[in-house]
């Protein structure tokens, strides 16, 4: 047994009895299995994405999907049975004979069987602050067919306009391309798969798109040096989308999603931190034109929003707990549902609220009510 002395306001975590314990200010409390576990896997030098999952077989691969990879990379190599191992091996997705989780979320038949929490979540908001939901599509399935369905999504959604430059028409979207293709890469490249209950979302408002990824952002990166520092989450699901040539390895996406919006004179993307997620926020033009089931609307030409990461965290908290006034027995899931927002963000503000001293749940968790303690 291994026991760490800490030293009044040493935070580290040591062990004594076989328990694990850290200290907090001059409390000292007993960590729970699943903190114990998150303090050793983020010790870990070895990444989410490279290790090798112990329940899958190579019985348990679509070769559906790996033909599917091999054309979108345009790759021209025949895809049989028996070379799967080989293909395998060749992609940095195998180690010995095990495969890595990377290989399960890009090739598995059916990846709920091994990982349920891995889903991209797309909604369509009439107004601008998400209450009204007119299209909502949720996607579990492969990296793969989650990027594509994610594109088709904003396809549908954003104008495609034609512009003429030396004679020559080119059709670009209101919002590039380019920029909206590298934000939704980032999300699944540095998503933190290890958190249950979440998704990756993508939200598009009449004057803005939205994506959001579970997981911070990595020790050391800021939203002001973001796109001055690179480090990739998940190394071997970055490497398979370099191969798709959606991504480049140099770690240059923030670069490029920045110079893609600038070369179209729209604002520049905001990148909000919001703890356990990741947002990037893309301006759509201003009056734009936009269809809803149908029917065609133009928007007001207003200015931009401005607003501080604090101000537009705090505009959910309120929506929130309207939410819990009008419905004291209202649970986080519902919530969640109901907003569109994912059960992790929902305990995020109902953390701050509680620490606010605003709200209190009262009774068991399924069974139980909030009260209002300061209006």
């Amino acid at each position: 047994m291994i026991v760490i002395d800490v030293e009044e306001g040493d935070d580290k975590p040591f062990s004594t009895s076989g328990n694990y314990y850290k200290r907090f200010d001059a409390v000292t409390q007993k960590l729970s299995r699943k903190e114990i576990k998150e303090i050793f896997e983020s010790s870990t030098s070895v990444h989410f994405d490279e290790r090798v999952n112990s329940s899958f077989t190579i019985s348990d691969i679509s070769l559906k999907k790996i033909k599917q990879f091999y054309s979108a990379a345009k790759i021209n190599y025949k895809v049989t049975s028996e070379k799967i191992p080989n293909i395998l091996k060749s992609l940095n997705l195998m180690k010995g004979n095990s495969i890595t989780n990377a290989g399960v979320l890009f090739f598995a038949d059916k990846i709920d069987s091994f990982f349920v929490h891995s889903q991209t979540m797309m909604l369509g908001f009439k107004d601008y602050e998400g209450a009204v939901i007119f299209d909502r599509k949720e996607v579990r399935g492969d990296l793969l067919t989650q990027f594509n369905e994610a594109e088709f999504f904003l396809k549908r959604h954003l104008s495609l306009q034609a512009i003429i430059e030396d004679t020559r028409r080119r059709n670009v979207y209101e919002v590039p391309q380019a920029a909206w293709r590298e934000a939704i890469a980032n999300a699944i490249v540095h998503r933190d798969y290890k958190m249950s209950g979440t998704s990756i979302q993508i939200r598009v408002f009449p004057d803005r798109i939205e994506i959001i990824n579970p997981g911070g952002l990595p020790d050391g990166v800021t939203t002001k040096n973001i796109g001055n520092l690179s480090s990739r989450r998940n190394e071997f699901i970055a490497d398979m989308f370099a191969r798709l040539d959606v991504v480049e390895k140099a770690g240059t996406g923030i670069v490029r999603i920045k110079k893609a919006m600038k070369e179209e004179k729209l604002p520049p993307p905001v990148f909000e931190d919001m703890g356990k997620f990741f947002k990037i926020i893309l301006y759509r033009p201003k009056g734009v034109t936009i269809e809803i089931k149908g029917t065609t609307q133009k928007l007001p030409k207003k200015n931009y929003p401005r607003k501080t990461t604090q101000e537009t965290m705090g505009d959910m908290t309120q929506t929130i707990l309207s939410k819990i006034k009008s419905h004291p027995a209202i649970t986080q899931k519902e919530i969640a549902s109901e907003l569109g927002l994912t059960y992790e963000g929902v305990k995020y503000h109902i953390g701050k609220l509680k620490t606010a001293g605003k709200i209190k749940h009262v009774g068991a968790t399924k069974n139980g009510k909030w009260e209002i303690l300061e209006e």
